[in-house]
């Protein structure tokens, strides 16, 4: 491990070292202080791969350091990695390796920032128009209620802009960042989306004036991807039959 990196990580890279011997393949430091990018409350983020078959996360508190680990075998990076987890590759993309026993950490990284330097998959017809139901259905409930229980509508408004922004992202094929990077992400990208989504945010305007902005920045995405949807359906799905009584079986299996 480089002599140059501050003491917590030297004191992460030791305490996994003891932990898990032989069986710890690498350590990754990530996160806003692993690119320069530290805030007031930013705490120390680290992938830990190892070759057993178990998963955790931790988070403990060194001094004045809180350190989050994210504990993970090599099989499930590279299933997130298929799976096109955003964050996982942003991390591994930018991350610095400070722990590697036999260069598969290297191996990693290095596939993370070739997929994140290429674009995100296209949608499928089918996931295109699932989140435009769903996003439609969120808008749908908060005009139900915006009259009668402003709170609750306000409360909607900020799970159904999250959906339309993860619509905007996947249809321009754009990885989509952690979210408290997401308004400062926009800005750079698209001045009217932006300016939309301050709007709904803001607690300087009224519960409809947020709503008008809700539903124009829903129009902006929809757009391009067929407008507001006025029929949907799901494939058919197979349904095995219960052959159990409700509650049997209980966690013995």
């Amino acid at each position: 491990m480089a002599h140059e990196w501050p003491p917590t990580i030297h004191h992460v890279v030791r305490i996994m070292q003891d932990e898990f011997g032989d069986h710890l393949d690498g350590i990754l430091w990530t996160g806003s202080r692993a690119y320069g990018e530290p805030r007031q409350n930013s705490d120390w983020d680290f992938f830990v791969v190892h070759d057993q078959r178990w998963r955790q996360r931790r988070m403990f508190t060194v001094a004045h350091d809180e350190i989050e680990l994210f504990i993970n075998p090599m099989d499930q990076i590279r299933r997130e990695f298929a799976e096109e987890e955003s964050a996982t590759i942003g991390m591994f993309a930018r991350g610095h390796i400070v722990f590697d026993r036999r260069g598969r950490m290297a191996a990693l990284v290095e596939e993370a920032r070739q997929r994140w330097e290429s674009a995100p998959r296209l949608w499928t017809p089918a996931e295109r128009d699932h989140w435009r139901y769903e996003a439609l259905d969120l808008v749908k409930d908060i005009e139900d209620i915006l009259v009668e229980d402003p709170d609750a509508a306000s409360y909607l408004m900020g799970i159904a802009m999250q959906k339309v922004l993860e619509g905007w992202y996947r249809s321009h094929q754009y990885w989509e960042p952690k979210a408290k990077y997401v308004m400062a992400d926009m800005a750079k990208r698209n001045a009217e989306m932006a300016f939309q989504c301050r709007v709904v945010i803001s607690h300087h305007q009224s519960v409809r004036r947020r709503f008008e902005a809700l539903q124009q920045l829903l129009d902006l995405v929809l757009k391009p991807l067929g407008g507001r949807l006025t029929a949907w359906e799901t494939e058919r799905e197979l349904v095995a039959p219960c052959d159990q009584e409700i509650g049997g079986g209980g966690w013995d299996g």
